[in-house]
């Protein structure tokens, strides 16, 4: 009878010593509360249409794959493609194709556990083009900022809901954390129609975005403002 205790005992704490290695984030993520399937955004800046913006997350074997392509005119273009584990949420790899006129930079990057390699291909008008290399060993436990939106509709949104997130900054190449905190209600009007929702401030990116997300379940991105600049983004049917 001791020794079936013992075991039952074991089995109890392995299952709490790996609980306790997930961050509360992921223990907080539920993506049967998103519909990330693809969807397209417009552009306000100052008032008028200056761009847009096509992203979503699909689910592919144990993976999710996420897509982004974002525009501002007169002359940005951002192209990305991300790979992230279906069950941790923790990235596998992430190629972003950031362009402004003729300067272009392309990251490559993938991950094998905590340790991270890539590089970044660097071109300008007037320069030889060059590589940087972006590698790390030991990168802490993060999301890529790419996910971000997928990973607030995925939360239990509620009134003074809170929650520390860290990211990996593909264009800065470091490691941030942001908190994302609920800081209301609002109905929002977009051209794909009204909505009842969740607002959600980034807090310590940059820029900082306050993020938009219908209250009905499952949850929708269908706006996001570029806090302290007369821009944002709004959902099209």
């Amino acid at each position: 009878m001791r020794s079936l205790i013992s075991g039952a005992m074991l089995v109890v704490a392995s299952s709490l010593s790996a609980q306790a290695q997930e961050s509360r984030w992921q223990q907080l993520m539920d993506m049967d509360r998103a519909d990330m399937r693809e969807f397209s955004m417009q552009m306000i800046n100052d008032g008028n249409p200056a761009g847009g913006m096509t992203y979503g997350w699909r689910r592919e074997g144990n993976t999710y794959v996420i897509s982004d392509r974002t525009e501002m005119q007169p002359n940005i273009l951002e192209t990305a493609t991300g790979v992230i584990d279906a069950a941790t949420f923790l990235p596998v790899s992430n190629k972003i194709d950031f362009a402004v006129g003729t300067s272009r930079n392309v990251f490559d990057v993938a991950w094998q556990g905590v340790a991270r390699s890539g590089s970044v291909e660097i071109s300008q008008e007037g320069q030889e083009p060059r590589t940087v290399d972006v590698s790390d060993p030991s990168q802490p436990k993060s999301i890529i900022r790419l996910s971000i939106f997928g990973v607030i509709a995925a939360m239990p949104l509620a009134e003074n809901f809170s929650v520390d997130v860290p990211w990996y900054n593909t264009l800065s190449n470091a490691v941030e954390t942001v908190t994302l905190a609920h800081v209301g209600f609002e109905t929002v009007e977009t051209p794909a129609g009204t909505f009842e929702t969740h607002k959600v401030h980034i807090q310590n990116g940059t820029p900082e975005n306050m993020v938009y997300v219908t209250r009905a379940l499952p949850h929708k991105v269908v706006r996001i403002d570029v806090l302290g600049r007369p821009m944002h983004f709004e959902r099209l049917p």
